[in-house]
C-alpha cells in the first residue's frame, strides 16, 4: 500500500516532522518518487512502528540506527529485545510479581542498581527485574538486612561495568582475528554473531566464578572466623568524670570536627577526625549513605564495655544535589557527607564515653591497633580540660528588615502562586557580619536554647553552625519520632504578652491551615515507608527566645533486627521527609524549582538535614535552621519564610528578622 507523508503520518501516529527527521538521520529509507511526488509504503510503516518500539525500550536514535532493519541477521536486534522492558510491567505490577512492597522499588531504583524506562506512573521494567528482586526478597527473608544487600550490589555496580567493557573488548578482538583469517561477511556482522553466541556464555561463566568464589571464601571464614579484606576496629571507655564538649571541640585541630549537643536529653558528642568517609552524590546521596552506613557497620569490630554506645558517625546533606555556581561559597560541605570519627566523645545521663576508631587493611595486626587505640583513649582521658570561654549578658537587639532585594523576590513569588504556579514557597536570604568567637557562640546558644540542637560541623578553618528547633527525624530502637513544626509568630518579653501572641496564633485560620498542611503531608511521606503512626488533634506552642511556632509530634514504630542491623535507618526516613512545606514549599518539585530559579544564593547545607546516625541506624538529624556559615573573616547568617497567596513582602520580611536574631543576639554578646 502507498502512502503520502500525511497519510504515514496519520497512520503511525507520529509528525510529518519526524518522519522527515528520521529521514535525515538514516534512520528510514528515502521513498518512492515519481516525478515530484514521493510514496511511502508498509515498509516504511513498519520501520517507524519499529524506531517507535525501540524508543519505548530506551534506546537512543544513534543506537536504533545500529539496530537497523538492514541488518540480515536480525541477531543485534534480537539480542537487544532480551533487555527490552515489558510494556505491562509497571511499579505496581512488578511489586505484585516480585511479592515485596513498592516502597522497595524507589529504593532500588535510588540507588542506581534498577533502571526503568520513562517517569513517574509511566515507568516500564524488564522482566528480568522480577526474578532479580525475588531473589533479594529470599535474602532479606533469610536475615540479610536491605540496606546491607544493596551495599554490595551497589559495590559489584561500580566494578561490573569494568568487566563488562573488557569483555566487549575481548569480543572485538576475536571478531577482528576472525576476519582477518578470511572470514566472510563485515566485522560487524561477525562481531553481532559472537555477541549472540558468547554473552550467555560469559555470563555464565561469570556466574559460576561468583559462585565458586562466595562458597570458597564463606568457608575460610568460617573456619577461621576473620573478616577478609581488613574492617574497622572500634575500642570504647567511659571516663571517670564528665567532660565539657564545647571545650574539646573548641581545643581541636582536626581538619573534620564536629559538635552536637542536646541540652534538653542531657546529651551531646564531639567527632574529631576521620577513620572513615561517605561522600555520595546525586539524587541518589540519601540512599547511598543508608546503604553505606549498613555496610560500614557490617565491617565494624567494637571492644570494650557492652553498655558503651554504637560507633557514631556525623555529618549531613546539601538542600538540593549538585554544586551552584553562586555564592556563598560551600567548598567543604558537598551533597552530602558522613564521617566516622577517628575519636568521639559521647557525653549522656550515664556519664562521659571516649571511642576510637581505625580501619584496618586486610593483613595488619589487630591486636596492635587495639593497643594504639587504647594508648589514645588514655592519653585524651589523662589531659587537662580546655578553659571554657566567658559569656557575656545576651543583649536583644532590633529585628533585621532591610532587605529590599527580598522584598521584591517575595512578590514575585506571591504573584506565581496566585497564577497557580505553585501553592507555597519559602524563600530564604543571607545576612552577613563580622567574624565571631566560634566557640562562646555555640556555648552560649546551648544555654539559651535548651529545647534546639546545637550544631557545628568544621572543616579546615570553616565551620557550619546553628541551633536547630525543627527535628526532621529521629529513630531510636522502634520508635520513630518527628514533628510539624509550621506557623509562626513573635515573642511579647513577658509570659502575659507570649501567651497573647501565641492564642492569635492559635485561632488564625491561616496558620493553622498551614500548620495542618505540613501535618499531612509527613504522614502521608512516612506511609510510602510503611510507617503509620498517631498524631495529636491539637497542636501546641513551641515558645522559643524571639519567636513561638505551632508544633504536632508525630511517632510511629518500625521492626528492628534482633542484631541490631535494620532494613529501617535515620537516613532513609529523612530521604521520605526532606525537603518538606515548611523548607521548600508546595507542591514539593515546583516550589524547589522555583527556589533555584530565583533565589540568588545557593543554600548549601542550610534548611538540608544535619546530625548524626549510629551505626545500628539509630540517630537524629535535624533541619538546619538558625544556621550560619563562619569562616575567619564573616559570618553569613540564613533565614526564611513561607510565602503563600495573601503573604504581605514587607511582614515576611520581618519574620525573617525576628528569626534572624535569634542567632545575632547571641553573636553580638558571646565576645
Amino acid at each position: 500500500m502507498d502512502y503520502h507523508v500525511e497519510e504515514l503520518a496519520e497512520t503511525s501516529r507520529v509528525a510529518v516532522d519526524t518522519i522527515r527527521y528520521y529521514q535525515r538521520e538514516r534512520l528510514l529509507a528515502a521513498p518512492r518518487r515519481e516525478g515530484r511526488r514521493a510514496f511511502y509504503d508498509d515498509a516504511h510503516l513498519e520501520r517507524i512502528q519499529e524506531i517507535r518500539a525501540l524508543a519505548q525500550q530506551g534506546f537512543s536514535l544513534a543506537q536504533i540506527r545500529e539496530l537497523s532493519a538492514s541488518d540480515g541477521s536480525g541477531l543485534l536486534v534480537d539480542l537487544a529485545q532480551q533487555n527490552a522492558v515489558d510494556p505491562n510491567l509497571d511499579k505496581t505490577e512488578l511489586a505484585r510479581r516480585a511479592e515485596i512492597p513498592e516502597f522497595l522499588i524507589d529504593v532500588v531504583v535510588g540507588a542506581g542498581l534498577l533502571t526503568p524506562i520513562g517517569e513517574g506512573d509511566d515507568q516500564r521494567f524488564a522482566a528480568d527485574a522480577v526474578d532479580m528482586l525475588a531473589a533479594a526478597r529470599t535474602l532479606v527473608n533469610e536475615g540479610v538486612s536491605l540496606e546491607e544487600l544493596t551495599a554490595l550490589a551497589m559495590r559489584h555496580a561500580t566494578h561490573v561495568e569494568n568487566v563488562v567493557d573488557d569483555a566487549i573488548e575481548l569480543f572485538k578482538r576475536n571478531s577482528r582475528l576472525h576476519d582477518s583469517d578470511g572470514a566472510e561477511g563485515d566485522g560487524h556482522d561477525d562481531l553481532v554473531s559472537l555477541m549472540h553466541r558468547l554473552v550467555p556464555v560469559a555470563s555464565n561463566l561469570v556466574g559460576q566464578h561468583f559462585e565458586r568464589t562466595l562458597r570458597t571464601r564463606a568457608l575460610a571464614r568460617l573456619g577461621d572466623n576473620m573478616p577478609v579484606g581488613g574492617g574497622v576496629v572500634v575500642f570504647a571507655r567511659k571516663l571517670d568524670e564528665r567532660v565539657d564538649p564545647v571545650a574539646i571541640y573548641a581545643a581541636a585541630t582536626d581538619h573534620h570536627r564536629s559538635l552536637w549537643i542536646r541540652p534538653d536529653e542531657q546529651f551531646a558528642l564531639v567527632a574529631l577526625g576521620a577513620a572513615e568517609l561517605i561522600e555520595p552524590h546525586g539524587d541518589s546521596r540519601f540512599s547511598a549513605a543508608s546503604a553505606a552506613r549498613a555496610a560500614l557497620s557490617a565491617r565494624i569490630r567494637r571492644h570494650g564495655p557492652a553498655d558503651a554506645p554504637a560507633p557514631v558517625m556525623v555529618g549531613g546533606f546539601s538542600f538540593t544535589a549538585g554544586t551552584r555556581p553562586i555564592a556563598p561559597d560551600w567548598t567543604g560541605f558537598p551533597d552530602a557527607r558522613w564521617v566516622l570519627p577517628e575519636v568521639t566523645v559521647v557525653d549522656r545521663p550515664d556519664g562521659s564515653w571516649l571511642l576510637a576508631a581505625t580501619s584496618l587493611s586486610e593483613g595488619d595486626d589487630e591486636g596492635a591497633a587495639l593497643d594504639m587505640l587504647e594508648a589514645r583513649l588514655e592519653e585524651m582521658a589523662a589531659a587537662p580540660a580546655p578553659t571554657p570561654a566567658l559569656l557575656g549578658e545576651i543583649v536583644r537587639g532590633d529585628a533585621t528588615h532591610d532587605d529590599p532585594d527580598y522584598v521584591r523576590l517575595v512578590a514575585d513569588a506571591i504573584g506565581g502562586i496566585r497564577s497557580g504556579e505553585l501553592d507555597k514557597v519559602v524563600l530564604a536570604r543571607v545576612f552577613t557580619r563580622g567574624p565571631i568567637d566560634t566557640p562562646a557562640v555555640l556555648r552560649a546558644l546551648a544555654e539559651r536554647f535548651p529545647t534546639c540542637a546545637t550544631f557545628a560541623f568544621g572543616v579546615g578553618n570553616r565551620a557550619f553552625i546553628g541551633a536547630s528547633p525543627e527535628r526532621l527525624v529521629t529513630l531510636d530502637g522502634r520508635e520513630v519520632s518527628t514533628v510539624a513544626l509550621a506557623g509562626t509568630t513573635g515573642t511579647g518579653g513577658d509570659e502575659t504578652s507570649d501567651g497573647v501572641l501565641a492564642a492569635e496564633m492559635m485561632a488564625s485560620p491561616k496558620i493553622r491551615a498551614e500548620h495542618q498542611f505540613v501535618v499531612d503531608d509527613i504522614t502521608a511521606r512516612l506511609a510510602t515507608l510503611g510507617l503509620v503512626g498517631e498524631t495529636p488533634v491539637e497542636p501546641d506552642v513551641m515558645r522559643l527566645a524571639r519567636v513561638q511556632h505551632l508544633r504536632t509530634p508525630i511517632t510511629a514504630r518500625v521492626e528492628r533486627r534482633s542484631g541490631g542491623v535494620s532494613d529501617m535507618d535515620v537516613i532513609r526516613v529523612a530521604n521520605v521527609l526532606h525537603p518538606s512545606p515548611a523548607v521548600g514549599g508546595t507542591p514539593s518539585d515546583p516550589a524547589v524549582e522555583w527556589i533555584l530559579a530565583n533565589e540568588r544564593f545557593d543554600r548549601g547545607w542550610y534548611a538540608a538535614p544535619v546530625g548524626w546516625t549510629d551505626l545500628d541506624g539509630n540517630g537524629e538529624l535535624r533541619v538546619a535552621l538558625r544556621s550560619a556559615l563562619v569562616d575567619e573573616s564573616q559570618v553569613q547568617l540564613f533565614s526564611g519564610a513561607g510565602i503563600v497567596a495573601d503573604s504581605d513582602p514587607d511582614d515576611e520580611l520581618a519574620e525573617t528578622g525576628v528569626k534572624l536574631r535569634a542567632l545575632l543576639d547571641v553573636m553580638e554578646s558571646a565576645r
